[in-house]
Formats: C-alpha cells, sequence, structure tokens
C-alpha cells in the first residue's frame, strides 16, 4: 500500500472537521439532507403563498421531499413566545440547514445555536440587526434574502402623498402580540415620514381577536388620512379584511406584499413568492457545501405596483397619471 503524503492526510484531515462542523454536507452527499423549517403562522394566504415558492427553489435545485430531503418543521401558530423553544428542538433534531425567514424566527435560531447554518428571507437589514457584517460578505452563520424595506417604506409612502393630497397624518397597524419584532420597522417608518413631512400614527389591533373595526375606529378618532403597514407589523392573513373596512371608513389603504392585492388603494412591493423561491435556492447551495459566511445576502429582484383605480373612485381620489403609468397593474 502506497503511503499517504502528509499533504493528503491533512485535506483528508479538513474534510473531516468541515463535515463535523457542518454535517448537512456529508449527509446531503448521501442524499440525506435534512432541512429545519421555523414560522410563525404555518396557515393563511401569505404562509401558503411563501411557502409554495420556497419548496418550488429546493425542487428547482434538486432537493425533493420524500426522496432526498426531509423537513422538520414547527410553528409558533401566531404566538412569537413559543419560537425560541421550537427553534431548540429543531437544532436538537440535527438539521443541516435551519430556514428562519422573519426576524421573530430569525431571532430565536440566533439564540438556539450560532453553528447550525441559517437561511433567512425577509429580515429587513440583517446588518443593522447584526446577523452579518455586511450584505456581501456576512460572515456569520446567517445568509439568504432581504426585503430592502427601508428603502421601499420610504418608496411606499411617497406614493401615499401622491395619491392622497394634503397627506399629513399617516395611521400603522400594529398586532400587539408582535410590538417587540417590529421595532425596525417602525424605526424606519418614522425615519422614512420625517422625510416627507408626515406623523406615524400607531394603531394597535389584535389580528387574532380580529378587532379590526375596532381598530379602523381607533384610527378614525385619531384623525388620520390613511393607512400603511409593513410585514411584522400585523399578521399578513387580515390584510384583506383591513383593506375592505379602510376603504368603508374611508380611508385609503396601502401595503407591500402583490400576493395580497385587494380592496385597498395600492400595493407596492417585492414578489414575496419570489424571495421564498431564492431562500430555497441558498438552502440548497448550503446543503452542497457552501458556507453561509461567505454567500452574500441578496435583495429583493422585482418589484411591482397595483393600483385600484375602483377604490380610489370610492375614495373620491383621482389617481395622477404619473402613478398610472408607473403601475404594473390596474384593478378597475
Amino acid at each position: 500500500m502506497r503511503p499517504i503524503s502528509l499533504l493528503r492526510r491533512r485535506l483528508l484531515a479538513g474534510g473531516a472537521l468541515w463535515s463535523l462542523g457542518f454535517p448537512g454536507l456529508a449527509r446531503a452527499q448521501r442524499g440525506q439532507a435534512r432541512v429545519g423549517w421555523l414560522s410563525l403562522y404555518e396557515r393563511g394566504l401569505y404562509a401558503e403563498v411563501t411557502s409554495r415558492g420556497f419548496v418550488r427553489g429546493l425542487r428547482e435545485a434538486g432537493y425533493l421531499e420524500g426522496q432526498n430531503l426531509t423537513f422538520v418543521k414547527r410553528s409558533g401558530e401566531g404566538d412569537i413566545r413559543k419560537l425560541r423553544a421550537l427553534a431548540r428542538e429543531i437544532v436538537e433534531a440535527k438539521v443541516d440547514v435551519l430556514f428562519a425567514p422573519a426576524k421573530p424566527m430569525a431571532d430565536a435560531a440566533w439564540y438556539a445555536s450560532r453553528e447550525v447554518p441559517t437561511v433567512i428571507a425577509t429580515v429587513t437589514d440583517p446588518v443593522v440587526v447584526q446577523y452579518a457584517h455586511s450584505l456581501a460578505k456576512p460572515g456569520k452563520h446567517i445568509t439568504g434574502v432581504t426585503t430592502a424595506n427601508a428603502e421601499l417604506i420610504g418608496k411606499r409612502m411617497q406614493l401615499l402623498t401622491e395619491l392622497v393630497p394634503g397627506l399629513k397624518r399617516v395611521g400603522t397597524l400594529l398586532d400587539t402580540g408582535l410590538l417587540e419584532s417590529c421595532q425596525e420597522e417602525m424605526n424606519l417608518m418614522n425615519k422614512a415620514a420625517d422625510r416627507l413631512g408626515l406623523t406615524i400614527v400607531p394603531i394597535s389591533v389584535m389580528a387574532e381577536a380580529l378587532d379590526i373595526e375596532a381598530a379602523m375606529k381607533r384610527a378614525q378618532a385619531a384623525k388620520v388620512q390613511a393607512i400603511i403597514t409593513a410585514p411584522m407589523t400585523t399578521n399578513l392573513d387580515i390584510t384583506d379584511r383591513v383593506a375592505a373596512l379602510a376603504t368603508r371608513y374611508g380611508l385609503p389603504f396601502i401595503h407591500d406584499v402583490p400576493q395580497l392585492a385587494s380592496e385597498g388603494l395600492a400595493v407596492y412591493g417585492p414578489d414575496f413568492e419570489d424571495i421564498f423561491r431564492r431562500a430555497g435556492h441558498y438552502v440548497a447551495r448550503i446543503l452542497k457545501g457552501e458556507k453561509p459566511a461567505l454567500m452574500a445576502i441578496e435583495e429583493p429582484k422585482q418589484f411591482r405596483l397595483i393600483v385600484n383605480a375602483g377604490v380610489a373612485k370610492r375614495l373620491g381620489l383621482t389617481v395622477p397619471q404619473a402613478v398610472l403609468l408607473r403601475a404594473d397593474e390596474i384593478i378597475e
């Protein structure tokens, strides 16, 4: 038997250490990938749309549940307080990669393990919350996609000023169960409002109790002239009901999930199904051996502006031609 060279022994040892540190590489190569999946809501239209995108991304990269992929899923069922314990359960299940799309889940994953590679999808600014050193070179165990919400919130507010003449006071819905997790979004809203000479008025809403109409009455009492929402400030699956009630109460409503376009005045935001599809690609790349620390965090590539001309008419508003020309879709 030929003796193994010193260099080759070092290479083999290095490979063994890499496999021990990230067992996903070895298991994935044997066709036995295990992916943890932590969510706040498992049901509802938003969860359905984004889950479909994530599974599609994995399938495009060659991973299919039941064949070469096993999911270890946990859901907080709307209760953010459950997430840390659920994240620990996933880590203890010896997953190769953990998918924790939004900040509440990513926070829970962060406290559960600093070693398991983690992929995000809708964290507003991973650098600000110290998940990464930079978007180009994360340098830690977390990577994925960001919604770049800082810029988008400002653009949505600018759009509102074009749609609602004399706009000064803007209400934003805050789910009382998500207050801790949406501080970053609120800070961004307030900064954008300051630049545009607007005042943000928080309107509390208990999504689980469905006190949406009461929230609309509070908004009216606070003399707001329009309502805006952002991911994680409230349960996205109440968006259609908020839109319908806001219009009934004479309040222009704008949000940022095109897949939930409804009776609101306008929608401007990224394609969330595509964001989750790309997150699936990130998970696959890690399973195939890439290091999260070296995988640049991507920003959204596709955005949609949808304007509901029928709602504008009911609200007594005239949509400027400049807005109509920018719109990807106009609902009559």
